[in-house]
């Protein structure tokens, strides 16, 4: 009955929230030491400005939506020091913090493991263990946000069917490019997964052959066509403000066409694994065993198609060149292409700040993409902050815009439950494997999307009252009956019963890894039954709405949660204020005003 209750509750909130009225300027900040520019009439933008200013300081609730914008979640004392030092130095001190190396990370782990249980057949979950160390106990908070958002642009998944050994070793050298190239280049990024193995594996360009006549075979295409679609250029030529272009008719105009597609994935043939296990060259093109699949791949001459190649309208790779010459050119011109800083700074926004950024805010990131300043172009560190501090975002203006928010991911509302109560655990071990307990019931886990276009297509628009008014609404596609009363179901055990299932416990058998009773994860929810006990349900319910809800509780839906504790406490003898706080917290974690991030 509790679960049917919380059911109902969940959905009449949903058609019952109301917009708040924000008297505060500036995301509830100060404007000290701020400036706002407006571009120039030559940008062709009138309306484009951004803040160029230092010393930006919220308040508690300003601090909250930063935060939820920029981290995968943030405690109470966070926020506290984000007030203090303000947001520049904020960025500046995420900025400066060296990353560290998943790979690194997890060869720790592994063979922490391998000194635990007899044999090993669980390789491609111990990624998850390394994500949720990183996410527990390492400050490079706005790193580990940015590379989330990079993991869903240049997909890979881990459980696409290879059953190599080195595999999941192989897809944390992958994941390093997204870390450590979050505040590097998009072109480093762009070279970097081009050349991996565990990207040729996945889109099948690794052992890619040129065309031969005689067997009828030809160079795969995967790879030449999401390299454009979905890590480039996209299907359609862009103005920097993200709109489509449209020819005199008024019809989009593709980028490419399917004979682009097969030229580029000319250009894509002959690369093979670049060392052998013990770190020699490889001098085999077609060895697919004892290999180091974390080194980049390299070029085989005579599988490489050597011709002419029309890769784009209007764009030739001569005949003639090398095979890294003919992809070290095709990279530089997808790169440079026009549609790339529209096409990945609205990407990436989507993921920060707001499903349906408005075409202004698009182009002052695209300009940004363009030259960050001082002349370089695809500086994602210069776009990082561009997003972050621009008006659209932290303007709380835009909060009550019809048109803005967005969906909270199913994995971001549990990263926000663990950070903001800081989940511990007796062995500090965070072994955590997300994809057996969330994948199934929320359609998403770390590192696990079904396919290259990610758990989410960014253009998916519900077509009932989304679609209509030519919006977006890319998380709600993985949002539907099972998924909505799946993740209430594992919120409420995650609070009330344990927030994951640490495997830290060698099993019976001695060969795997299994739950670990006595190494069980805990939430600290010390101040705030110490806010309950001494101040009641509504004082509860203002800290819950201040941490997670970004200040934005509606008024209705703090009366509903209180009232409903209220009639707990007055029915049951043995209802405490753990019961309340869980019950507070469980109630805040399904309503719209948490779920919609604005």
């Amino acid at each position: 009955m509790e679960r049917i209750y919380t059911v109902v509750l969940f959905f009449a909130m949903f058609q019952f929230s109301y917009a708040q009225v924000y008297d505060d300027y500036l995301g509830a900040g100060h404007d000290i030491g701020l400036k706002v520019s407006s571009s120039s009439q030559e940008q062709n933008d009138s309306s484009s400005y951004a803040i160029t200013g230092t010393q930006l300081k919220p308040d508690l609730v300003g601090a909250s939506r930063f935060l939820s914008q920029a981290t995968l979640g943030a405690s109470y004392e966070e926020m506290e020091k984000l007030i203090d030092i303000g947001i520049d130095a904020w960025l500046d001190e995420q900025f400066n913090l060296p990353p560290k190396s998943f790979a690194q990370k997890y060869d720790e782990v592994y063979g922490e493991i391998l000194g635990m249980i007899s044999e090993d057949n669980n390789l491609d979950i111990y990624g998850s263990f390394v994500f949720y160390e990183f996410l527990i106990k390492e400050p490079d908070a706005l790193r580990q946000k940015i590379a989330f958002a990079l993991s869903q642009i240049f997909v890979i998944s881990p459980y696409h069917g290879s059953t190599l050994a080195g595999e999941a070793q192989y897809n944390m050298a992958y994941y390093d490019f997204l870390y450590k190239g979050a505040f590097g280049n998009y072109k480093d990024i762009l070279n970097n997964i081009s050349l991996s193995y565990t990207m040729g594996s996945y889109l099948s360009h690794f052992m890619n052959q040129k065309a031969d006549i005689i067997e009828k075979t030809y160079p795969d295409e995967n790879f030449a066509r999401e390299v454009m679609q979905l890590f480039s250029i996209g299907l359609n030529e862009l103005n920097q403000d993200g709109t489509n272009k449209l020819d005199a008719n008024g019809n989009t105009i593709p980028t490419y066409n399917i004979s682009h597609i097969a030229e580029m994935a000319k250009i894509f043939t002959g690369l093979g694994v670049g060392e052998k296990g013990d770190g020699v060259t490889n001098d085999n093109f077609f060895r697919t065993y004892d290999f180091n699949g974390r080194a980049p791949m390299i070029m085989f001459e005579e599988y490489h198609s050597k011709g002419e190649k029309n890769i784009l309208p209007g764009v030739t790779i001569p005949a003639g060149q090398s095979g890294m010459e003919d992809i070290v050119q095709t990279l530089d011109i997808l790169y440079n292409h026009p549609n790339v800083a529209p096409f990945m700074s609205k990407r990436l926004i989507q993921h920060l700040v707001k499903s349906n950024p408005s075409p202004a805010y698009v182009n002052r990131i695209s300009n940004v993409f363009n030259n960050n300043g001082s002349g370089v172009r695809g500086d994602l560190k210069a776009v990082t902050k561009a997003i972050l501090l621009d008006p659209e975002a932290r303007d709380c203006e835009w909060i009550d815009d019809i048109n803005t928010g967005k969906l909270i991911q199913p994995l971001e509302r549990f990263t926000s439950l663990f950070k903001a109560f800081d989940v511990s655990t007796p062995s500090n071990r965070f072994w955590f494997n997300d994809f057996s307990e969330w994948y199934e019931e929320t359609s998403q886990s770390f590192y696990s999307s079904p396919s290259v276009f990610n758990f989410f297509s960014p253009f998916y628009a519900e077509d009932e009252i989304i679609a209509p008014k030519e919006l977006v609404s890319p998380e709600f596609q993985i949002l539907n009956s099972v998924t909505a009363i799946a993740y209430i179901n594992e919120m409420e055990n995650a609070i009330k019963i344990r927030p994951f299932r640490n495997r830290t416990l060698v099993n019976d058998t001695g060969r795997f890894l299994t739950t670990n009773a006595n190494d069980e994860p805990v939430l600290d929810f010390t101040d705030e039954l110490n806010i309950y006990n001494n101040e009641g349900i509504d004082a509860l319910l203002d800290r819950l709405n201040l941490i997670l809800c970004r200040g934005q509780l509606s008024q209705g839906t703090h009366n509903i949660i209180a009232n409903a504790i209220q009639e707990n406490v007055e029915n049951s003898n043995s209802y405490d204020a753990q019961n309340a706080l869980e019950d507070a917290l469980y109630f805040i974690m399904m309503c719209p005003n948490y779920l919609i991030q604005k």
